[in-house]
């Protein structure tokens, strides 16, 4: 079986490809199994990267807020089949954008009901860059909004309730798509909690397991403790720092006067606190004493709710043998996946290349942090995700 050396020596082979630094933490029954860091923080290579350095989380704000959903859900404030104007009064009467056999677009009354489970699975349709109604309409919101969510002074909520005015690519339900459903979720979450989607995480999840280094702004002395994020040139295969390229706009969902917080991204973390809502997860919902939800709940989060044309729009080369729950990736199948995990472990990445890795059934929590963007996953996860499962007994 791997041991902790394989685990150490594989991490110093990823930084070695060319990023500044990662770290990785492992807890196997609320034990700590493995714990590193690795490298630096910065590009130029002068500082080590150390266990309170703050990684930006991209799409692992995913699995934070569908937890928020199913807290709400585990409360009774909603049903899974109920439509989401029940809470949302603007998602009653959707459009829907129409490809006629000549190739024009035509907007259509939508004929089925968004349900609250469609937005858990990211089966809605409001996305699209092809110039169909619903990329145009796209277009006119964010110009009407003030332009980018970031700098334009607008909330979360303000832009949920104004993306019905978009007619949606598809009938909700009959399709899977990456793209706004928890963050439509999010929405329900707000207007039936009166609480914004940051002050709710804040209060629900955040205090309770004591991750006072997460948030979606900076506070102080975050900036200098942020690890420069990084992305590999195709062409000459070097790394080059995404600010040198980017400049401010990297940062710009982070800095104290943005009001708007994402369900889809945003929030900044560190390895130890991303861990803690990982092994909570691990640990059947509680947390040294705190708990947070029920196991139950995060069994039902796990189930795979992909079938038929739903499993053809997931596919993805580094996501086989996973299905897709409430919110996050689920193991359905191991063998097609080539991998020596167990059925049911679930978990996201980030943009960004962190990775978390939750096995209940082993008690099992994994959290990866670095900051590549576009980074080489069937590299990284499929091997950490070998040597790690390698490890237990």
């Amino acid at each position: 079986m791997s041991n902790a050396k394989d685990l150490e020596n594989l991490m110093r082979r990823i930084v070695a490809r060319g990023i500044p630094g990662a770290s990785i933490s492992v807890y196997k029954d609320e034990k700590p199994l493995y714990e590193g860091c690795f490298g630096y923080m910065d590009f130029d290579r002068k500082r080590p990267l150390t266990p309170d350095a703050l990684f930006r989380m991209y799409s692992m704000t995913k699995p934070v807020s569908a937890l928020c959903g199913m807290i709400q859900y585990e409360r009774g404030v909603f049903l899974m089949d109920d439509p989401v104007s029940e809470y949302l009064p603007e998602y009653k009467d959707l459009k829907l954008s129409v490809r006629q056999p000549d190739g024009t677009w035509t907007v259509e009354d939508s004929k089925t009901p968004m349900l609250m489970r469609h937005l858990f699975n990211m089966n809605v349709g409001f996305y699209a860059h092809d110039g169909s109604p619903t990329d145009v309409g796209m277009q006119e919101m964010n110009k009407r909004l003030g332009g980018t969510k970031f700098k334009a002074g607008y909330d979360h909520l303000t832009e949920i309730r104004n993306l019905p005015s978009i007619p949606m690519y598809f009938e909700p339900g009959t399709r899977w798509q990456y793209g706004y459903g928890l963050d439509i979720m999010a929405g329900v979450v707000e207007a039936t909690s009166g609480m914004g989607l940051g002050d709710f995480m804040k209060k629900n999840i955040f205090d309770p397991l004591g991750m006072n280094d997460t948030w979606y702004r900076f506070r102080d002395g975050w900036q200098e403790r942020v690890v420069d994020c990084v992305r590999r040139d195709k062409e000459t295969g070097r790394y080059f720092r995404m600010t040198d390229a980017m400049g401010d706009p990297l940062d710009l969902g982070h800095m104290p006067e943005c009001k708007y917080e994402s369900a889809s991204t945003g929030l900044l973390s560190t390895l130890g606190d991303y861990q803690k809502f990982c092994r909570m997860l691990a640990n059947g919902g509680e947390l040294n004493g705190e708990r947070i939800v029920g196991r139950k709940t995060i069994d039902m989060m796990r189930r795979d709710l992909l079938h038929d044309q739903l499993v053809k729009d997931f596919y993805n080369p580094n996501l086989i043998g996973y299905g897709y729950g409430y919110g996050v990736r689920t193991l359905v199948d191991p063998v097609a996946g080539l991998c020596n995990g167990s059925v049911g472990e679930f978990g996201w990445c980030g943009a960004a290349g962190t990775w978390m890795c939750v096995d209940p059934s082993e008690r099992l929590a994994v959290t990866f942090m670095q900051q590549d963007f576009i980074s080489d996953e069937h590299y990284v996860q499929h091997r950490l995700r070998a040597v790690i499962n390698g490890m237990l007994e």
